[in-house]
């Protein structure tokens, strides 16, 4: 049996009653695309777009305290795997009047049916909340619901950086004053080793019914979390990676239009000019509530921040149609391109065109 599945399990054999806080929820989204990639490769696909299935809750210590919980796991409807490889065999073959060369691409599945997505255990009161675990950094969140793509091939991680889900997170955030919370996170790299970094995220977030502001910071995230280890010795293309990132969000709802900006700044911490990217990136987005089932909405992004010296974008267009207040029909188009490759890089001009079905639950 595999781990993962063992959340799942337990909580079938345990008695109702002692889950009486327990909240089972998750969400399919598959997508049927056609993918059209600067290789020159044209195929469809059935497309996985984050489904997973999850349990939280919380248990009543007193009338001021409760501890609360989050186990939330990834899964793919499409193919039942986490990861996909495929290995391409070349064989030449030499005859009159000229050789030939057929090449074989096999493709094979594999990983759990469910990978970790936000798990933490925490404490609640009216000094805040404060968590222990593996979840999305304040800075990630920070983005609110200014990604209309979200999750999909046109998700504003084409040409932004930050989206981390950490590792060994300490977590305080305080409770809403005047719409505003602050939150906190300590992301420990877990390496007892000279020049070992830590990292942090920090938010602070203003939230009405009409009007969304967020400020974040990210420094040192990327290392801390991978547990790289960052040596003040090293110099040239070896330089520390000592990673910083600001993050300022706007959301705006004007009538039937919901109007969204973000921008960013990046930092990698290289030094070296071939491997150095310290500049920025924005993105724009719109959606027009047509009436109670229709949505229309638009989304472009522009950074230089995804490789070094790199010019990216991003552009999709989509349409929403619910069937019901958890389950939408949609259908989209996108666009993700570079202006060039660069190290560590390859470059995209790939379009996508596609629809699907997502239903939460």
């Amino acid at each position: 049996m595999k781990k993962a599945l063992l959340p799942l399990l337990i909580a079938s054999l345990v008695p109702a009653a002692a889950f009486a806080d327990v909240t089972v929820y998750g969400k399919a989204f598959v997508t049927w695309q056609n993918s059209d990639l600067i290789s020159g490769q044209t195929y469809t696909e059935v497309v996985n777009n984050a489904s997973r299935i999850g349990l939280k809750g919380s248990e009543v210590i007193n009338d001021d305290l409760k501890a609360i919980y989050q186990f939330e796991y990834q899964t793919k409807p499409d193919d039942g795997s986490i990861s996909q490889t495929c290995t391409a065999t070349s064989k030449s073959t030499t005859t009159n009047p000229a050789a030939t060369t057929s090449t074989t691409t096999t493709c094979s599945v594999s990983g759990q049916t469910f990978s970790q997505r936000n798990i933490f255990v925490g404490l609640q009161g009216g000094f805040g909340v404060a968590k222990l675990g593996m979840f999305d950094t304040p800075l990630k969140l920070a983005q609110e619901k200014i990604d209309l793509f979200n999750d999909m091939i046109g998700d504003m991680q084409a040409v932004i950086q930050g989206e981390t889900r950490a590792k060994n997170v300490v977590q305080y955030s305080t409770n809403e004053y005047a719409h505003t919370t602050f939150n906190l996170a300590y992301i420990n790299s877990e390496v007892d080793q000279p020049g070992t970094v830590n990292g942090y995220s920090a938010s602070v977030v203003y939230n009405t019914k009409v009007l969304y502001l967020a400020l974040a910071n990210d420094h040192n995230v990327v290392n801390a979390n991978n547990k790289s280890i960052i040596s003040p010795t090293l110099t040239g293309a070896a330089a520390p990676d000592d990673t910083n990132i600001i993050r300022a969000v706007g959301r705006v709802v004007v009538g039937p239009v919901v109007l969204g900006a973000l921008y960013e700044t990046y930092d990698n911490g290289k030094t070296a000019a071939a491997t150095k990217i310290d500049d920025n990136g924005y993105l724009l987005s719109a959606k027009w509530e047509i009436d109670p089932k229709w949505a229309a909405k638009v989304q472009w992004g522009q950074s230089h921040i995804m490789g070094t010296d790199v010019q990216s974008k991003t552009t999709s267009l989509g349409v929403d149609y619910k069937l019901s207040k958890n389950a939408t029909l949609l259908g989209y188009y996108t666009k993700n391109e570079d202006d060039k490759a660069a190290s560590g890089f390859a470059q995209r001009d790939d379009q996508y065109i596609g629809t699907g079905i997502e239903l939460n639950f």
